[in-house]
Formats: C-alpha cells, sequence, structure tokens
C-alpha cells in the first residue's frame, strides 16, 4: 500500500497507482522517489568503505537536505566530516542529533571525540557540555 503524501489527504492507495483514490495526486513515480535516500545513504557507505570520504559526505548531506530527521544519515555526514577534519561541520551535525535524540549514543561519543576549541593564541577554552 501507499500512502497519498498530500497534506489533508493521507488515503491508502495500491502501491502501483498512477493516482490517488480520494486526490487524484500523481503517485506514480512517489514509491521510487520515496526510496531515493536509503540509495544515496548505501552508496554513501560504499564510498566510504572505499575511502572516498568527500563523496561519502557529499551523498550523505543529500540524505540530511532531504531527511532532516534521519538521525542515522546525520551521525555519518558528521562521522565523515570528522574524518575530514571539519570538525565543526561535524560538531554541528552531532549537536542537531542530540537535539532530535538526547543521549544519541553515536553523537556522544562523536562530540567527545572532538577537540577542544582553542581561541586563536591562548590556551585552549573549556568545553561545557549540557
Amino acid at each position: 500500500m501507499l500512502r497519498c503524501p498530500l497534506p489533508g489527504c493521507g488515503a491508502e492507495n495500491a502501491a502501483d497507482a498512477d493516482a490517488c483514490v480520494r486526490c487524484t495526486a500523481p503517485l506514480r513515480h512517489f514509491g521510487r522517489l520515496s526510496a531515493y535516500p536509503a540509495q544515496l545513504f548505501n552508496a554513501g557507505l560504499a564510498a566510504a568503505r572505499a575511502g572516498d570520504l568527500n563523496e561519502a559526505r557529499e551523498l550523505f548531506a543529500a540524505v540530511v537536505h532531504w531527511c532532516p530527521m534521519d538521525a542515522e544519515a546525520r551521525n555519518a555526514l558528521a562521522l565523515a566530516s570528522y574524518q575530514l577534519d571539519e570538525h565543526e561541520t561535524a560538531q554541528t551535525h552531532w549537536q542537531a542529533v542530540l537535539d532530535c535524540s538526547p543521549g544519541n549514543p553515536f553523537a556522544t561519543e562523536g562530540l567527545g571525540r572532538l577537540p577542544a576549541p582553542t581561541s586563536g593564541t591562548g590556551p585552549a577554552s573549556p568545553r561545557i557540555r549540557s
């Protein structure tokens, strides 16, 4: 079954329906489109395993763009950013995970691995965690 994605409709339709039975919204390609973030995520994993962290980061970023509440994709994006020494970006994404899912162990561990921020010429500033 395929639920109509339009707000206010949500009618159940056959998985191969061309149009919604209630509102007539075109559904033919919606099923394939809804699976696309998973394909991007899997391609990101494959790129990371192959050592292409730049490609992995871009693929995970695309998933996060489409699905901003996807903690798994955001954690993967943060990790790829961390491994590319983009620590501010990693911190932003791990903090976003914790904002939506307090206590997420992967994001908590990731934030703990980040180096303490520096204030330029002086000693490192202490990290404050809430």
